[in-house]
């Protein structure tokens, strides 16, 4: 009898644990539903059209890296998909990240957009990146603010002579590339880019703020003459009639960027597509 006590027991242990088991693995499938990825939203080609879906979970879009990095601080999305650019320099910021490359991915190339009709504006800015890069003075851009990331450009407005006046768009929504800082002042990669540029071509900019998701509509108006153009496809050319798009004069790839959430588990999705 006591032997058939001691069965029963082991058997009601085993289907307790059994039953534990199921709800654990339909709670982390439930779990693995609920995850949600941030994206900015606002390149050409979409985000979306380049990564239909990410490597778990579903997209939470964006249209301020502000908002989206509160939003991960607040556990509100798990992890984030951003140029690997932008994850260095949220790690060099908040040491509790966690960051890792998000796969072979599509390279985003940086580049430069004007109006249709600015076509001396854009020859200027197409021979001013060239000379910069056959001069060595891109690289040496790029391992500061890039490589090092540095955000402070020292310089706020590049007047030159009496050569033309343009005014530039930054929306500080990719640092250290695009970069405003917290008294609203822009700085970074684009603006110590505008600023070399201004000197080799003999020509003055001037820097606004201006929102990532009404850059164009600025463009277009007139209120500002150059915004800084995020191609999403290595290679990718414009179809936009409306603007000239300069050759690009940086590469990044794309990094995920998580907070509290294992990484590996991302990782381990990713590979398994």
């Amino acid at each position: 009898m006591k032997k058939i006590r001691i069965l029963l027991s082991f058997c009601l242990i085993l289907t307790i644990v059994m039953a534990m088991t199921g709800c654990s693995s339909q709670n982390n499938g439930t779990e693995d539903e609920d995850i949600l990825c941030g994206i900015m939203d606002w390149q050409e080609p979409s985000d979306l059209e380049i990564f239909p879906e990410p490597a778990l979970g579903e997209w939470k879009q964006y249209n301020s890296l502000t908002t989206m990095v509160l939003d991960l601080d607040a556990g509100n999305v798990e992890y984030l998909l951003v140029p690997s650019s932008v994850a260095n320099y949220l790690k060099s910021q908040d040491d509790s990240l966690t960051i890792a490359p998000g796969g072979a991915g599509v390279p985003t190339e940086i580049r430069m957009a004007v109006r249709a009709e600015d076509t001396e504006l854009y020859q200027f800015l197409q021979d001013g990146i060239q000379t910069l890069r056959d001069d060595g003075n891109l690289d040496a851009l790029i391992n500061t603010y890039i490589t090092e990331i540095s955000v402070d450009s020292s310089a706020t407005d590049a007047q030159n002579g009496s050569g033309q006046s343009y005014v530039v768009g930054v929306t500080g929504d990719l640092p250290p590339l695009d970069y405003v800082a917290a008294d609203g002042t822009p700085d970074g990669f684009n603006v110590a880019l505008m600023n070399a540029i201004s000197e080799t071509m003999n020509v003055s900019f001037t820097f606004v703020q201006v929102d990532a998701d009404a850059r164009l509509s600025a463009l277009s108006s007139g209120r500002i003459d150059v915004i800084f153009w995020y191609g999403n496809v290595q290679g990718y050319e414009s179809e936009r009639d409306d603007l000239l798009i300069t050759d690009e004069y940086y590469t990044d790839d794309v990094y995920y960027v998580t907070k509290d959430f294992d990484m590996d588990k991302i990782l381990e999705a990713m590979d398994s597509q």
